[in-house]
């Protein structure tokens, strides 16, 4: 399943590249801070324990979803980041739920592909879990770094869609740092 969704990801972000090449400003006239006066709603779902830098010793399927604000004034200088909330709900037999919040910039390549990076904190409900192969997962803390990292494609100017990948850690400043990560697909819609 991990590696469905990351080959979905991969898809959804490859398949945006020749519309995008298409749209005049591909990697000339990277925008940022193109929607920090909206209000944005992300919903969808992907695989818990998924991604490059943690164990895959647990599994299992997470929701996710997400609520960004309005950029500040003041946020203009480092390049309108709007503030987000966001959580992810473990589908899973050993589950770690996280409740998340930081800062989200978008650089857009084109008028509808971008990449996009949060940097924030999170509040997880356990930091420490044994699965029942006997696997154990110490995240080291309960409240821990947020990164996150999406590739996505505005469909109109209001419905979106992207691949996401959320790293909790504790960038070892911890006795232990084994981390969590989600990865996954979600639609958007900003308003």
């Amino acid at each position: 399943m991990k590696k469905s969704l990351l080959a979905l990801g991969a898809l959804l972000a490859l398949g945006a590249a020749p519309a995008a090449a298409q749209e005049a400003g591909f990697l000339g006239g990277i925008q940022i801070g193109k929607n920090a006066d909206k209000y944005e709603v992300r919903l969808g779902g992907g695989a818990y324990d998924a991604g490059p830098f943690t164990p895959d010793s647990f599994s299992g399927g997470v929701i996710n979803g997400e609520f960004l604000f309005p950029s500040f004034d003041f946020l203009q200088g480092i390049g309108s980041p709007r503030p987000y909330i966001g959580t992810d709900i473990a589908i899973s037999d050993d589950p770690i739920h996280v409740l998340y919040a930081g800062l989200n910039w978008q650089a857009y390549l084109t008028q509808r592909f971008y990449l996009g990076f949060s940097l924030g904190g999170s509040l997880n409900t356990d930091s420490k879990r044994t699965n029942d192969e006997g696997d154990e997962r110490d995240l080291g803390s309960n409240v821990l770094f947020h990164l996150q990292a999406t590739a996505g494609v505005d469909i109109t100017e209001k419905l979106g869609a992207e691949a996401f990948l959320n790293h909790i850690s504790n960038a070892n400043l911890g006795s232990s740092n084994d981390g969590l990560e989600s990865a996954g697909v979600r639609l958007t819609w900003k308003f």
